[in-house]
């Protein structure tokens, strides 16, 4: 399952890619096949553990779904796992004619002789003898891609943290520049060679998170989303971390929708790549969730326990109930039970971190009320609900809820937090 999806809490009472060529003197697009390969390496069972990597690598593969990319996703991956999907992606590059390749990782990474390598979770590696044999060559994957001939390819490698290893026999920091780098590519370092790349101290790295600003913005060229990322970069980092960008890429590529003002002065024989977003689809299926809310009409405090499913794009189907929980007023005490089941419409925005949404729904309310003065009393009913509210960062949702039994309008606001998984 792919991408992500915006689990909510509803507390409901709750590409393409494009090659043109010359004809006739006009550039038309032909529609080529994309493909990507993302890593994300944080949780080493022998070296420090990485903050950012999974994050990082979650956010990239969404966007570059987003951008109409088949993605090759791998997490704390092994040796095995790592060079199997290069396999994989040097496999499809091959298999589809000038297709479009895009490989990212974030993690560890060490040079070693000139050489660079990225470091699964699991490696164990005394000193840099073993490197070769238990670690992944960039080069070995630059000469794979290079035997692709394919369009273009794009890596990008945020891995150049210090040697977690605490050994060098060359003393040297960083990751160092290719010696052989594939014909139509751009490589991208998250800092300079031989320098040192920052974890970040958010969501992200500081690379990643500001390329995620970049990568998913329409009506870029690529390289131009490369430059705005290590200005960003540079920037905030007071110069202290520089992007390297290397690049043997002669054409023009858009990795998402060209602008309609766009004009082609590229000269005959230029290759420009075009791309179109795709739908997203959900990445989390299932979701369990609890919140807090008070009613407007009197002063009840009422809980929200339920689940998620997403059976359509854009869309999710929550099963729960809700309980009253306590009465704000000294002379009436409130009891309530609500199982319901609710669909609902989600549009995200910003990377997915954020979305609204809305819907309809209903249940079976069952309330018993206690006065001190009057006999207390019990009722059982069908109603309806209307559902709209907001999510943040997949995790906080802010919801209000008009419910009815046919005969009151009864409404409700309320705050919670979901689990994903």
């Amino acid at each position: 399952m792919r991408n992500t999806m915006f689990v909510i809490i509803i507390v409901s009472c709750c590409s393409w890619a494009g090659f043109a060529q010359q004809n006739s003197g006009k550039k038309e697009p032909d529609v080529r096949r994309k493909f990507a390969l993302v890593i994300g390496n944080g949780n080493y069972s022998g070296l420090t553990p990485l903050a950012n990597p999974v994050n990082d690598a979650n956010d990239i593969a969404a966007v570059l779904e987003h951008l109409g990319f088949t993605v090759d996703k791998i997490l704390n991956g092994n040796r095995v796992q790592m060079e199997n999907a290069c396999l994989r992606l040097k496999d499809r590059l091959g298999a589809a004619e000038n297709a479009y390749g895009f490989f990212f990782y974030a993690g560890h990474g060490v040079q070693s002789g000139g050489e660079n390598f990225l470091i699964p979770v699991d490696a164990n590696i005394p000193n840099e003898n073993y490197l070769r044999d238990r670690a992944v060559s960039v080069q070995a994957l630059l000469d794979d891609l290079n035997d692709s001939r394919n369009g273009l390819n794009v890596v990008v490698l945020d891995a150049c943290r210090d040697n977690p290893f605490g050994w060098s026999r060359s003393g040297t920091r960083g990751l160092s520049i290719v010696s052989r780098q594939p014909a139509d590519s751009i490589i991208v370092y998250a800092t300079s060679a031989g320098a040192r790349a920052s974890d970040g101290v958010g969501r992200n790295g500081l690379f990643t998170g500001r390329l995620l600003n970049h990568l998913a913005t329409p009506g870029i060229e690529v390289k131009e989303v490369f430059n705005r990322t290590g200005n960003d970069v540079a920037k905030a980092s007071g110069n202290q971390q520089i992007p390297a960008i290397y690049s043997q890429f002669f054409g023009t590529a858009f990795l998402g929708e060209r602008p309609d003002d766009w004009k082609d002065i590229s000269g005959p024989g230029t290759t420009v790549i075009i791309g179109r977003k795709k739908e997203i689809i959900p990445e989390k299926f299932w979701s369990v969730g609890a919140s807090v809310g008070s009613s407007f009409i009197a002063p009840f405090v009422v809980g929200t326990v339920h689940g998620t499913i997403a059976p359509l794009r854009y869309s999710f189907l929550e099963l729960g109930f809700d309980f009253g929980l306590v009465s704000g007023a000294a002379d009436a005490q409130y009891y309530s039970l609500y199982p319901y089941g609710h669909f609902a419409f989600f549009y995200p925005v910003i990377n997915n971190k954020f979305g609204v949404y809305a819907g309809l729904g209903g249940g079976l309310l069952m309330v018993s009320y206690t006065f001190e003065k009057e006999s207390g009393y019990s009722e059982n009913f069908p109603a309806a609900s209307v559902i709209a509210g907001m999510n943040l960062f997949n995790m906080i949702d802010i919801s209000y809820t008009a419910r009815t039994n046919f005969k009151a309008l009864m409404h409700k606001a309320s705050v919670g937090y979901t689990y994903r998984f």
